[in-house]
Parts: structure tokens; C-alpha cells; sequence
């Protein structure tokens, strides 16, 4: 595995944004509109104005070194744990879009039988680790109850790990409750990381009322969150990248200060997908290659305390499957991972500057998750490796076609694709002359109709088709 990681900030850069995000938490402060969350910061030493939660330099830094630098995300499936830590990046699939696009039927609102879909799929595919949560949004059921349907889906079709409903307290609840019928018992769960839940801030230097009571929720219970920015330089952050960094930082801090006021030890993720606003079309851009310097300068901050790390991966701002796709994403999914960030979300699906999942991204952005994990493994060389006696034995103006050290390492040395097109053009051609869309848009849906999920027992299944009654 290659140990060097993508770093912009020197030294001293790191601790002078540090620094500048100290002085913001406690002259300038966070907003924070529940006082339960104001009260347990209080209790703590920090100072509270109203609804301003001014958080001094010491309780900043003892909460950060009460965080574990390290955790396992639990699955149904114990086979399928993912660690969370230490530099490997793990991937989880697109988040939050309002809309689905598939190759034939275009851009469009998305049901539940897509969301169930997505989910089976996903479940197939290797080089994604977590089945997600809020890939798109359902809109034939009630969004009142929209999380209870999303989080069956995620426990019934996938034995991977979920990620948890962030919809304030009732969908922090609603997923530590159904997790609990999945895992035995809601008490099971205590301090035993089975889900992960993004919690992001409100730009600048501010939290939803959602967010905060999910936080908590989830944080009492020893559950995982990320804690992430989504600032636009220029918008909700200055304009200015080194500012920018210093606002959001402060952001997940006080975060991560709040997580452990209510329950030191929780893990915690410093995240963020913060980037640039273009000035000509005030939109998020994603594929911008300002968002990857970002990138790069929140794994090294997350370094900086010890804290895991998270991104976004395979984005782009395009808005069909294209080449501008492909490129953007691989560039930011390459970045992600050269970075060291440890745990990706929207490592793929997502079109359009996070408005679109699709069909057809989501396994070309997998194919591209398996290029860049093959990358990142690097080569070893020993004796085995190196094949002196092999080459030696085949000599000048021979092959090793069929030498035993080839069919002894083949499968492991090289990826193998399965949708990159390696035929020469009369073969191509033969096929179809299928372009990547057009071979992506075949391949979601041969693994739709093939894979078949391990669900729970039928028992389990049961009760939690009577709690989504129950609770919708």
C-alpha cells in the first residue's frame, strides 16, 4: 500500500489555520438553536450568548484527543465490517439527490422501486463498502415517512454497512430502533458502531436544528458521525481558499466538541465537500480542480488531530454520463484517495453537481473505484516478484505466456475491468459499437437481474415491515 498522501500546506500553514479557527470559535462563535446542545457545551466551560456557542481553546482540544482516531462500522453481514481510519479509503455511494436519471428514460423523480434497486445493486458491487442512505429521493411515498422506507431498503437488500437517517431526532431514533430489530436489540447497539450518520453544518459557522438533534441522538449512543461543511468559497465561506479552510474547520470542530460533550469516546469523521461557487453561474462546481485542492487540505487537517477524514469521490458537474463526467470524476476520486481520505461519500452515482444519481454513474464510477484501489496498492517487489529464475529460463526472444509463475500470478497482478473497452475496433464493432454509457446501461441492469441479496430472516423482516407501519 503506497503511505504518501497529496499535501498543499506546509507546517505551518496547518497550525496558522488552526490557529485562526481557535480565535473564530472563541471570539465569533457557532450557532447553535438547541439548548439542549448549548447546555451540555456549557456544562463544559463553554461560554453561551443567546443562542452563540463560544468554545474555548482547551475544551476544543481535549475533546479532540477524546475521539478515536479509528473504528468499525458493524454489518449485518460480519464478513463485510468496514474500518474506518488509518488511510484506506472506504467507499460509500452518492447522497441526497432529488433526482434519477437512467440511459432510456433521461432525468426524472425517482420511486421507491428505484431506491430498492439501487440498493440490490449496490449490494453487488465489490468496491463500494456501504449500501448509503438518501442515495435519491423517493417521491411516491409520504416524506413525512420517506426515511422508514430508505432505511428498510438499506436493511433488508444489503448486508453491508448503512448509513443512518439524519432527519433530526425522529430519524436518528427511527434507525437506532429499526438497526436494534436487525442487530437483536436496541441495547446491542450501545457504543457498538452499526451505522455512520452525516451530519453537516450550516455555512457559516452555524447548525440546523435537525442536525444538531440527530448529533446528539446518535452521540449518545455511540454511534458515528461525520461532521462535514458544505461552504462555497465566495457564497458561504470568503473567497479565498486559506480563509474558507479556517471557517469550515472551526465548523467541524465544534462539531466534534459537541459529540464528545455528550458522550466522550464517540467516533467521529472530519468532513467536508465544501468548494468554489462559479462566479458565472453561482453553482456549486464540484469538478472544479479548486474542490480537489480542498480536498486534499482536509485530509492533511484531519491528520493534523488525529481524526479520520471524509469527502466526496467520483463528482463531476456534468450532466449526463460524458467524457466531462469521466474525467472530472476520476480526477476527483484520484485525488480523494491520493489525499488519504479515509471514508468517501459519493463515490458514486452522482451527476450534475450532486442534483442527479444515475444508473449508468454509478457502475462506471465503481469501475473507477477498482482502478483507483488497484493504484493505490502500489507493487511489491521480492524475490518472488522480481522472477529472476523465470526469465532466465524463458531467455532472450521468448514469452512468458505460459510459464507457471504467469498463470501462478495473473489474476492477482493486474485489474480486470468491467466495463473499459480493451477490444481492438473490428471486435468492438462486432459488439455493437457500444459507447460506455450504452455498455453501463446493460451491465446495472444484467446485475439487477441477477444478484440476489442476502436478506434477514423472515422474522426480522416482519418486524420491521410492522415498525414502518407502525411509524408512517
Amino acid at each position: 500500500m503506497l503511505q504518501r498522501f497529496v499535501e498543499f500546506l506546509t507546517p505551518a500553514d496547518v497550525t496558522r489555520i488552526h490557529e485562526q479557527s481557535m480565535r473564530l470559535l472563541e471570539e465569533v462563535g457557532v450557532e447553535m438553536p438547541v439548548e439542549a446542545a448549548r447546555e451540555a457545551l456549557r456544562q463544559r466551560g463553554a461560554r453561551v450568548e443567546g443562542t452563540r456557542v463560544h468554545l474555548p481553546r482547551r475544551l476544543v482540544e481535549e475533546s479532540i484527543r477524546l475521539a478515536p482516531s479509528r473504528f468499525t462500522i458493524h454489518a449485518r453481514n460480519p464478513q463485510k465490517d468496514v474500518v474506518v481510519g488509518g488511510g484506506s479509503s472506504v467507499f460509500a455511494p452518492g447522497y441526497g439527490a432529488p433526482f434519477l436519471m437512467d440511459y432510456e428514460k433521461g432525468q426524472r423523480h425517482a420511486t421507491m422501486e428505484d431506491y430498492q434497486n439501487l440498493v440490490r445493486i449496490i449490494d453487488a458491487l465489490p468496491n463500494l463498502d456501504l449500501s448509503g442512505h438518501l442515495l435519491v429521493e423517493p417521491h411516491d411515498v409520504p416524506a413525512g415517512s420517506a426515511h422508514l422506507h430508505m432505511l428498510m431498503a438499506h436493511l433488508r437488500y444489503s448486508d453491508k454497512p448503512f448509513i443512518a437517517s439524519s432527519n433530526g431526532q425522529k430519524g436518528a431514533e427511527a434507525t437506532l430502533d429499526m438497526a436494534g430489530i436487525v442487530f437483536g436489540s436496541r441495547d446491542a447497539l450501545r457504543n457498538k458502531p452499526v451505522t455512520i450518520a452525516l451530519i453537516n453544518t450550516l455555512s457559516p459557522l452555524s447548525f440546523a436544528t435537525e442536525m444538531l438533534e440527530a448529533l446528539m441522538a446518535f452521540a449518545e449512543w455511540g454511534q458515528p458521525v461525520v461532521i462535514a461543511s458544505m461552504a462555497q468559497a465566495g457564497a458561504t465561506a470568503p473567497v479565498t481558499l486559506a480563509g474558507m479552510i479556517a471557517q469550515i474547520n472551526a465548523e467541524i470542530l465544534s462539531g466534534v466538541v459537541l459529540a464528545q460533550a455528550i458522550n466522550p469516546g464517540t467516533p467521529v469523521v472530519y468532513g467536508s465537500t465544501s468548494t468554489i461557487m462559479d462566479m458565472n453561474t453561482a453553482a456549486a462546481a464540484i469538478g472544479s480542480p479548486e474542490y480537489s485542492i480542498l480536498v486534499a487540505c482536509q485530509a492533511q487537517m484531519g491528520r493534523f488531530y488525529g481524526l479520520p477524514s471524509r469527502s466526496g469521490g467520483s463528482l463531476t458537474d456534468s450532466q449526463v454520463p460524458d467524457a466531462q463526467a469521466g474525467l472530472e470524476s476520476m480526477m476527483s476520486l484520484l485525488t480523494t484517495v491520493n489525499a488519504g481520505i479515509d471514508f468517501v461519500l459519493h463515490a458514486a452515482g452522482i451527476l450534475g453537481s450532486y442534483l442527479t444519481f444515475s444508473y449508468e454513474k454509478l457502475v462506471m464510477d465503481h469501475e473507477i473505484c477498482g482502478m483507483v484501489r488497484r493504484y493505490r496498492q502500489g507493487l511489491l517487489v521480492d524475490d518472488e516478484s522480481l522472477a529472476f529464475s523465470t526469465i532466465a529460463a524463458v531467455g532472450p526472444g521468448g514469452n512468458f505466456l505460459m510459464e507457471e509463475h504467469t498463470l501462478r500470478h495473473f489474476r492477482g497482478a493486474f485489474y480486470m475491468p468491467k466495463l473499459c473497452n480493451r477490444d481492438a475496433l473490428p471486435a468492438w464493432q462486432e459488439k455493437g459499437s457500444l459507447d460506455m454509457a450504452q455498455r453501463a446501461h446493460q451491465y446495472w441492469q444484467r446485475v439487477l437481474q441477477t444478484h440476489q441479496p442476502a436478506e434477514p430472516d423472515a422474522a426480522v423482516i416482519r418486524a420491521l415491515e410492522a415498525y414502518v407501519e407502525r411509524h408512517s
